[in-house]
């Protein structure tokens, strides 16, 4: 699952720059890279042998809830400031 790990931090990295020129930032390659991120997250969290399955469940639904409400806040910031292409 590398190669999602890479995509996302790829698009971050585009992100970044865009945000740092001022220019427009697509809604759909925010969410995809977003999606990687908490698949990659997953992914490690289930390859942990110290970890009880309702521990990995938790830290899982947790993460997500984490990564789902900072993306909505900042699609939200960047739709107040007329940034977000949807």
């Amino acid at each position: 699952m590398q190669n999602l790990k890479t995509l996302a931090n790829t698009l971050l990295l585009d992100l970044i720059d865009k945000e740092s020129k001022g220019q427009n930032i697509s809604k759909n390659d925010f969410d995809l890279m977003m999606e990687a991120y908490k698949k990659d997250y997953e992914d490690n969290i289930e390859k942990s042998r110290n970890l009880t399955s309702e521990q990995k469940k938790r830290l899982k639904h947790l993460y997500n809830v984490a990564a789902d409400s900072i993306k909505e806040y900042c699609q939200e910031c960047l739709r107040i400031d007329g940034r977000l292409v949807e």
